[in-house]
């Protein structure tokens, strides 16, 4: 990064005798000796203490997420106490791992019916005819007098959401829960851990507070739930911001990070972002800004399943076979009920250059695919062999609820780790199998005042025994920095006490007076 500011006085104290003479009498150096003059380098905390950070969260909503996601509510209140604080310039969305499903090209299957719901009853909607409203996208979707689908189920009708919208940070939409139609035909919501037909009465529960305190024997799982009846957990900001002056900052995040578990079964989290990228960040509701900090963290419990999609007619379930190998984790071996055509797969290497070229545009830098040094990516997935194993068993209940026993999802992440590993930059995996999602998040905090801890000189200093290091606060006072609170490394200065840099503001800045090593 280059400073905004700069201040340079540099000077060759060897051009003639009595100049050596005058610099060995100031500075009380050997006769015959010359020392590069102090350097002052100023710089502006807006440029190089970097508050501005931009935190999108890919969440995986499929059925088995129920519980990961609670785990992702309860630990975030503690992050958002340390991290989130009003000098610094956070900006925080949610996203889900089948956002590609706003992709044009699966305009047409959004419309087609979901074989086997022509001229099905419904046992649980003809239990509550006298409560069950038509929606007004499909006024003719249920008989009210018999409960029956005449003209069956379209899959927009199951998950109205999806559409050309969908990759976009829109109130009722990426805000809370992804509605569903909740009926015995969408198996894992009906009968799993989110067991919709609990919200899906409006005239029990409406509006985001029992999500946020569960009260009556519930848990968030179960009221964290939005149905096509009763979609009313929202919390109305998809873009949540420490300068917007709210109070309601982490119930607001609570309600966004509760994607729910009704979407597609064929999880793209690569694809989704693909996706949001190119809808989001042409738009209005743009989330990225220009020279922000960037963390992507992705949670999910399978690996990324992103296939190229073709120019029309596309099915997110083409391109599966249930003939998958064996895999081996850590001495556990599984082998998947489903999975992605490899060959058929979009390469990692593809959308890591995609997302490099993307924020060297909106930073008006060059080189464009392969600089990727203004994001970091944040894996939280299956690790080990034991984590794959829990939550296979953990999500065995549900899938023999939803008439599924013996069906193997959860899986090791490679694809996800790779996009991390090719990103690098500091990024980092962690394990989604975690009881303690506070301590992944304190991770991700430190990751971030790290990235913001970072000062590049111009030359490499000669030590910090020559440095003087002062913060010019906004109200006008200044702090020296004791020297052990700070190193050196090459042209960088690191601030190592992440509280101190955490109370900076983008109004403040930073002197560094130093001895360059070196004439050049």
């Amino acid at each position: 990064m280059k400073a905004r500011s700069f201040s340079h006085q540099f000077a060759l104290l060897a051009a003639t005798l009595p100049l050596i003479l005058l610099v060995a009498a100031c500075t009380q150096q050997k006769p015959n000796s010359f020392r590069l003059e102090q350097q002052l380098e100023s710089f502006a905390v807006a440029r190089e203490v970097n508050t501005k950070v931009d935190l999108l969260f890919i969440v995986d909503n499929s059925a088995s997420m129920d519980v990961s996601q609670d785990r992702l509510r309860r630990g975030f209140s503690t992050f958002a106490q340390k991290y989130l604080r009003p000098n610094w310039d956070i900006r925080v969305g949610v996203i889900t791992t089948d956002s590609y499903m706003a992709h044009p090209a699966f305009g047409a299957y959004l419309k087609t019916t979901i074989g086997g719901t022509e001229n099905w009853t419904s046992p649980y909607i003809q239990s509550r005819l006298s409560t069950f409203v038509n929606p007004d996208w499909n006024p003719s979707l249920v008989n009210p007098q018999t409960g029956a689908f005449k003209k069956g189920i379209t899959w927009n009708d199951q998950v109205p959401a999806w559409g050309r919208n969908y990759a976009r940070l829109l109130p009722g939409v990426h805000d809370g829960p992804i509605a569903a139609l909740c009926t015995e035909n969408h198996a894992y919501f009906f009968y799993g851990a989110s067991q919709c037909r609990i919200r899906d009465d409006q005239t029990r529960y409406s509006g985001p507070s029992q999500c946020l305190s569960p009260s009556g024997g519930e848990t968030a799982i179960t009221q964290c739930v939005n149905t096509v009846q009763n979609d009313t957990i929202h919390s109305g900001r998809p873009i949540l911001s420490t300068q917007s002056g709210s109070q309601t900052l982490v119930s607001d995040f609570m309600i966004n990070a509760s994607v729910g578990t009704s979407g597609a079964g064929s999880e793209r989290g690569l694809a989704s972002l693909q996706q949001f990228l190119q809808d989001n960040e042409t738009s209005d509701t743009a989330f990225f800004r220009k020279g922000s900090q960037r963390v992507f963290m992705i949670l999910a419990d399978e690996d990324d399943q992103s296939m190229f999609i073709p120019a029309a007619g596309a099915n997110p379930f083409t391109g599966y076979s249930s003939d998958c190998p064996l895999k081996t984790v850590d001495g556990y071996s599984y082998r998947l009920s489903s999975c992605a055509d490899s060959s058929k797969l979009i390469p990692v290497s593809q959308v890591k250059n995609q997302v490099d070229t993307f924020f060297a545009a909106l930073d008006g830098t060059t080189g464009g695919a392969g600089l990727s040094g203004t994001y970091i990516v944040i894996p939280v997935v299956p690790l080990t062999g034991s984590a794959i194993q829990e939550l296979q068993q953990l999500r065995a209940s549900d899938d023999l609820a939803a008439g599924n026993a013996g069906n193997v999802a959860v899986d090791h992440a490679d694809r996800y780790l790779e996009f991390s590993e090719q990103v690098g930059n500091g990024s980092f995996a962690m394990n989604i199998a975690d009881d303690d999602y506070s301590m992944l998040l304190d991770r991700v905090g430190r990751a971030i005042v790290h990235r913001s801890s970072e000062y590049e000189l111009k030359r490499p200093p000669t030590g910090t025994e020559d440095m003087i290091v002062t913060i010019i606060h906004v109200d006008g006072t200044k702090t020296v920095l004791p020297a052990d609170t700070y190193t050196v490394e090459g042209t960088t200065l690191y601030l190592n006490d992440m509280d101190f840099v955490l109370t900076l503001s983008s109004q403040d800045r930073i002197l560094v007076n130093y001895q360059p090593k070196t004439l050049y």
